[in-house]
């Protein structure tokens, strides 16, 4: 279906507070700064008039242009030049929901959550095959079944405090998909302690991944997992800043997740730091000892220190006593 043809319309001064103060059924905008939209508009005015439509409610119902409104909102304006549609124009939920989408297209880019509320709306309007091919494009995102299917979920399901995140980019997409797996108690239990730790987005993913497989293994739900008494320890520990904390919660939890992991690589490093190795010489145990080679790094400037170095190696003590630390 195609966009409809508007004829023209004057537009009319309209009291805002006869405008619906929500974001009405055909409104894609989250996450935005109202602040630079307010100035342009008591710079140099208001360009493009909003659009409505009347409601069943004798009410006012934003088709275009829901930012401006609460600009002019946010301003004082007590009239605001607005177009109306009539009864006689016939307009569809669909063709105002594409009238919207067009609109914004053409002025800005839409975030992540915005995109979700763009598929959510259409999804029950428009054919599947064109919600892949026609509206994902559209959207700049690949044309899958699971990224659709995500998108949706992602506006109907996540709180608006975790879209929040998402749109100031304190979470990553990735980050939201495992949160969306979670029922949606265990999942506002595991945000909220994301946020409050400030874990960046790296360990974000980490963190989501142990806590999971523990809650898991253990068959116990997360948040129980969050209140033990070792973990409200290091929380509380005043002498460790929010990166220091970040990355001592991510041990805590990854001891717990692979306790047999954590000993034997203790157990490596116990051996290495036992060597009278140079400074400038590492040796590194593979990934999870998941392969029987290790790995053995060695700085230098010239070739005379690395020939020095080697020779220094072949007499170090206690080499032959490094192998398998799961043995």
């Amino acid at each position: 279906m195609g966009i409809p043809k508007i004829t023209a319309i004057e537009a009319q001064l309209v009291n805002p507070d006869k405008i619906e103060d929500f974001p009405g059924p055909y409104c894609m905008s989250f996450g935005f700064d109202i602040r630079p939209l307010a100035q342009s508009i008591n710079t140099v005015g208001l360009v493009n008039c909003p659009l409505l439509m009347k409601n069943e409610n004798a009410g006012l119902t934003v088709i275009v242009g829901y930012r401006r409104i609460r600009a002019l909102k946010t301003l004082g304006w007590d009239r605001i030049p607005c177009s109306m549609l009539s009864e006689s124009d016939e307009v569809s939920p669909l063709e105002c929901l594409l009238l919207n989408l067009y609109d914004n297209l053409a002025t800005r880019k839409l975030n992540e959550v915005e995109k979700g509320m763009v598929l959510a709306r259409l999804h029950s309007l428009v054919p599947r095959e064109d919600m892949l091919e026609v509206y994902m494009p559209l959207l700049e995102l690949p044309s899958h079944e699971a990224t659709l299917l995500f998108f949706i979920k992602l506006e109907q399901e996540l709180d608006a405090k975790i879209k929040e995140h998402l749109v100031q980019k304190k979470i990553s997409i990735q980050t939201a998909k495992m949160l969306l797996k979670m029922g949606s108690d265990e999942r506002n239990h595991v945000f909220d302690f994301i946020s409050d730790i400030k874990f960046n987005i790296n360990q974000q993913k980490q963190f989501i991944d142990n806590i999971s497989d523990l809650a898991a293994i253990q068959n116990r739900p997360s948040h129980e997992l969050l209140n033990e008494p070792s973990l409200r320890a290091i929380i509380e520990n005043k002498h460790l800043n929010n990166p220091q904390r970040a990355k001592a919660i991510l041990k805590f939890f990854r001891g717990r997740r692979f306790p047999s992991l954590v000993k034997a690589e203790k157990a490596f490093k116990k051996k290495v730091s036992r060597l009278d190795l140079p400074t400038s010489v590492n040796i590194y145990a593979p990934p999870y000892f998941e392969d029987s080679h290790y790995r053995l790094e060695v700085l230098f400037k010239e070739g005379r220190e690395l020939r020095d170095m080697i020779n220094r190696l072949t007499l170090t003590e206690g080499l032959d006593e490094l192998g398998d630390s799961w043995e």
